[in-house]
């Protein structure tokens, strides 16, 4: 099966972040991100691969595609959900 390519409406690169300011960062830009839209983080935290999908499942939106690209660098497409 192929994979369809995401497009995403917003980016964060979260250079330097981690653990509880990750998850902060990614919370207050979801904000600015519309229902249904899709919001592209990279993060460079092990921990991260753990945290986000807890974290979408929590706040009600979806993990759309999680792909590790690099060493301590991976990319989550989120999809908000509609709160």
């Amino acid at each position: 099966m192929v994979q369809k390519k995401i497009i995403a409406d917003h980016k964060l690169d979260a250079i330097g972040l981690a653990c509880g300011d990750l998850v902060l960062k990614i919370f207050n830009e979801m904000k600015k991100v519309e229902p249904k839209k899709v919001l592209h983080v990279i993060a460079y935290d092990l921990g991260a691969i753990e945290d986000i999908p807890a974290w979408c499942r929590m706040q009600g939106h979806e993990l759309l595609h999680m792909k590790e690209t690099e060493l301590l660098k991976t990319h989550f497409y989120i999809k908000k959900g509609e709160m």
